[in-house]
């Protein structure tokens, strides 16, 4: 036997018997596990990766669902009682997971012959695996119930090590390097990359690591292996871009990922107007290569285009590249280059949807220029106008129920049109979605969706996993991923979460410097920041400089300032346990419709007010059930 196979099997065996053993108990995680197997979480995961391929969460939620199968089989036992003896803390939440997972309910289990329990390829808003891990697990399933360890070895010998080589379909877009005379020109080098990586996507044999998870790479020296290894995926595309005027020159190379072997590679040479095709090209012959079958309607999706007008697009490029200054004068750009592009071609879906992005960009922290009314109403024509283009489109929906959801407080509606804007897995999209479900106390839907962007993007810079956690009660892991996180980025959305972790573990000095360090970005003093950094004063025993803070926040609501400061002035009283003063902002930002309002019932400061009269009806009148 093989050395390495034999360890594996020993490792995943022992993995096994500590799920099993903790089974019923739903609190049990990684950070459980690691501590079981006497390894930190790091180590656990790489191990565990290099193994099969999945992260260590996946693995003990495909444990749990596969043993739940074992036991729904025989139809002695209800939905309600597997989820109990498999660790679910609801039923529903378990009917959910076993549906997206096997592509059926739990009832139709006993009428599935064991043959026919595999799991479809990815469906709208499923959070299952490859096909290579989803028949790993049915073999743990049966390791479970005792198939000898010979057995899971020549699984792993035979049969998971040539599965995964030809059905991982993974793939990391790298930054095309821009080799244009003209520097300027970057803007249209990210939006070629950004078409294609949007055209894979769509492709649901497919995992496509997102833009914001490359974005590192930009000018590492590290290989394409070790690139890969961090990423987790099977394969890299690189290349580059040349423009001159009205002539492109596109390289690009498909790189294995484990051997760094070159597997393809094609240059073209053409004209402006036909970049459209030679995005679709690539798109096609990268899904060739990773061996992707696509479905009549992915076909269609992937000779699409969005207009006809090579101006427009170039056009809809730069605002792009604008927005993502992420400055009110980036907004301003966006707004006005999308004008021109809509002039030029006024069926451009994505052009009017990321118009609605544009103006709501001048609403937001870094923005505060419009009220989030004022902001949304300027945007939603734009989102009518692109579902009407395209009723399909990702970021049409995932506008609208950002709209629905700060705009009309309209939660249902909110949440039918998020499930729209995830189906091809749109990481902006996914990001929205789990904070609609913190804000209606669902953080165990939360924390799942939050874990599968993670894997899908490990490196997404405003990552809902520490939030999620915090709030469904896994105070050290979240610790944990925080405190790594802070270690790679130091952007405001990093600092905000980091900080926000500080202030609730009543490490204030430490939440106060790090609101102070998103402060200094960009030289903007936050509302946000400043409420929880107000917070922080109050609750270290310092109320003078949280009176400081909201005496300037004050000021700057008479000035006509934007950024839902009335929320965060209530955020410092209530802090200070000055509840009267806190639920009259409250009030105050209700009637000025603040955009942090959705966080009403989740937001920590305000925990000691929910039995107040007052902040119930306030409940009640946002629609919260």
């Amino acid at each position: 036997m093989d050395p390495s196979a034999k360890a594996n099997t020993v490792f995943l065996d022992k993995l096994q018997q500590e799920v099993e053993s903790n089974l019923t108990n739903e609190q049990f995680g990684v950070e459980e596990l690691s501590k079981n197997i006497g390894m930190s979480r790091s180590q656990l995961h790489r191990k565990l990766s290099a193994a099969t391929g999945q992260s260590v969460s996946q693995f003990i939620r495909e444990y749990r669902l596969a043993r739940g199968m074992e036991l729904l089989q025989p139809g002695d036992l209800t939905a309600a009682e597997v989820a109990d003896r498999i660790g679910f803390g609801s039923a529903t939440y378990f009917n959910k997971c076993f549906s997206d997972y096997y592509g059926f309910p739990p009832g139709e289990a006993k009428n599935r012959p064991v043959e026919q329990h595999t799991h479809p390829l990815r469906e709208q808003n499923n959070l299952q695996p490859s096909p290579s891990k989803r028949s790993f697990i049915l073999w743990i399933a049966i390791g479970a119930v005792g198939i000898s360890v010979l057995m899971t070895f020549l699984y792993l010998t035979f049969f998971n090590t040539n599965e995964s080589q030809t059905t991982d379909k993974s793939i990391a877009i790298l930054p095309f390097k821009n080799l244009s005379a003209d520097q300027r020109n970057e803007y249209f080098s990210e939006g070629v990359i950004e078409a294609i990586r949007t055209s894979l996507s769509q492709i649901k044999e497919l995992r496509v690591i997102s833009r914001t998870s490359v974005e590192r790479y930009r000018q590492t020296s590290k290989s394409a292996s070790d690139i890969a290894q961090e990423l987790g995926v099977s394969a890299l595309l690189e290349g580059s871009i040349q423009r001159d005027s009205n002539q492109v020159r596109i390289e690009v190379r498909l790189v294995d990922g484990e051997t760094e072997a070159l597997v393809w590679a094609i240059t073209y040479n053409r004209e402006l107007k036909d970049v459209f095709a030679i995005q679709n090209e690539i798109a096609q012959q990268v899904a060739d290569e990773l061996n992707a079958k696509l479905s009549p309607e992915e076909k269609s999706k992937l000779s699409k285009r969005d207009t006809d007008n090579p101006k427009a697009y170039d056009l809809y490029l730069k605002a792009k590249y604008q927005f993502r200054t992420y400055t009110n004068k980036g907004a301003h750009n966006t707004i006005d280059l999308l004008t021109e592009a809509i002039q030029l071609d006024s069926n451009f879906a994505r052009a009017h949807a990321f118009m609605a992005h544009g103006y709501i960009g001048l609403a937001c922290i870094w923005g505060a220029e419009l009220s989030a009314i004022d902001a949304l109403e300027k945007g939603k024509p734009f989102i009518d106008k692109a579902i009407a283009l395209d009723p399909t489109l990702d970021e049409g929906h995932m506008f609208l129920g950002f709209y629905k959801l700060y705009h009309d407080w309209d939660f249902e509606g909110a949440e039918k049109e998020y499930k729209l804007s995830i189906v091809d897995h749109h990481p902006d999209a996914l990001a929205m979605y789990i904070d609609y479900l913190n804000f209606m106390m669902r953080h165990k839907e939360a924390i799942q969706y939050a874990d599968y962007l993670n894997e899908e993007d490990p490196y997404y810079p405003n990552s809902r996993i520490i939030l999620s956690l915090f709030y469904s009660n896994r105070i050290s892991e979240a610790l944990e991923f925080s405190e790594a996180r802070i270690q790679t980025f130091t952007n405001y959305y990093t600092l905000d979460s980091h900080g926000f972790l500080m202030l609730q573990l009543k490490r204030y000095d430490e939440a106060i410097s790090y609101f102070n360090k998103a402060i200094s970005l960009e030289g903007i003093r936050y509302p946000r920041m400043l409420g929880w950094m107000g917070a922080a004063y109050a609750k270290s025993g310092r109320p003078e400089e949280a009176r400081k803070i909201i005496e300037e926040l004050s000021q700057r609501l008479e000035k006509k300032d934007m950024g839902s400061i009335s929320f965060f002035i209530a955020v410092i009283y209530s802090a200070l346990n000055e509840k009267e003063e806190a639920l009259k902002w409250l009030q105050a930002a209700y009637v000025a419709h603040d955009m942090e309002m959705p966080w009403l019932i989740t937001e920590p400061q305000f925990y000691n007010l929910r039995k107040e009269p007052l902040f119930i009806e306030l409940v009640q009148k946002m629609g919260f059930k």
